[in-house]
């Protein structure tokens, strides 16, 4: 790829792609007018210069591969609202979730409490629900990533008004349900994740999918020491790793008022249902087709996905 100032003395453009089928793509699909979405239409909001963006990753989905580098397309956008918007059109695009509603599934959190929060809404048809096993992945873009999580369930709807004036303890009294959560881990750039922040989150956040264990009475969280939580993971039968305390916010319900907050703002209102995975006790552990990893958090439950 040439050097930034070659691109300056060539007006080359960081993104030949855009609105054009990638290279190799088969010929009946080349032939295709219509084969790429008229993101003006499905997407008013969303601006013309991030066009190229929303392109590249539907395209990396429609064939199952990465097709572009993030550090190509960043530039493009403007700032986070950008970035979030590339993520509504696809969403639209592909029917993750109903347009007329907010989505139900979410996944935040932030490196520590004195990180910036970080809120992205998930594709609903990638959630695995009731399932012992999640099935393994349709498509393998980067990594075979998973991260061991606790998933909280809003048990009543919330709205804009609601949400502004809730306190932590507010917001934990809302929550009627937790269960235990696999994500699976993975970004859709040819630059994985060493792409730019914005690419990733217009790519939901390095997000691939997500495998939900039975749900619990809110109850258990109730006087739950998350400092001693134990989480137990295990690779193919192995040997079991154990991680106590490790949770990158303390608490996994530490910020459910500010993701009560965002969701509000941006959507009205939040709806009862709603689920939010809130961080990981393992870090992100690498795996291998055909690999099976398996959680288990005192107290809360097990689960398992086969990759």
């Amino acid at each position: 790829m040439p050097e930034n100032n070659e691109c300056e003395k060539s007006g080359c453009g960081p993104a030949p792609f855009a609105n054009t089928p990638p290279i190799g793509l088969a010929p009946e699909l080349q032939e295709q007018q219509d084969v790429l979405p008229d993101w003006k239409t499905l997407a008013p909001a969303l601006h013309e210069d991030s066009y190229a963006t929303a392109d590249a990753l539907w395209w990396s989905r429609k064939l199952g591969q990465t097709m572009a580098l993030g550090a190509d397309v960043a530039p493009l956008m403007r700032g986070e609202d950008d970035a979030r918007q590339v993520q509504r059109a696809l969403a639209r695009a592909y029917g993750w979730w109903p347009a007329d509603r907010a989505p139900r599934y979410w996944k935040s959190g932030a490196a520590s409490r004195a990180a910036r929060l970080l809120h992205v809404p998930l594709p609903e048809d990638g959630v695995h629900q009731d399932r012992p096993v999640a099935p393994a992945p349709q498509a393998v873009f980067n990594l075979r990533g998973v991260e061991a999580e606790v998933a909280l369930r809003l048990g009543r709807e919330v709205t804009a008004e609601q949400a502004l004036a809730l306190t932590a303890q507010g917001a934990l009294e809302l929550i009627d349900g937790v269960a235990v959560a696999i994500e699976w881990v993975d970004v859709r750039w040819r630059d994985g994740l060493q792409a730019p922040a914005l690419a990733l989150l217009a790519d939901g956040q390095c997000h691939g999918g997500l495998a939900l264990g039975p749900w619990l009475p809110a109850s258990v969280l109730l006087g739950r020491d998350w400092a001693q939580q134990a989480c137990t993971v295990q690779v193919n039968g192995g040997d079991p790793q154990r991680f106590a305390g490790t949770h990158s916010l303390g608490d996994p319900a530490w910020l459910l008022a500010d993701w009560l907050q965002h969701v509000a703002a941006e959507y009205g209102s939040v709806p009862a249902g709603t689920v939010v995975t809130t961080g990981t006790w393992c870090g992100c552990q690498k795996l291998q087709a055909g690999d099976r990893f398996d959680i288990a958090f005192e107290g809360l439950g097990q689960l398992g996905w086969q990759f």
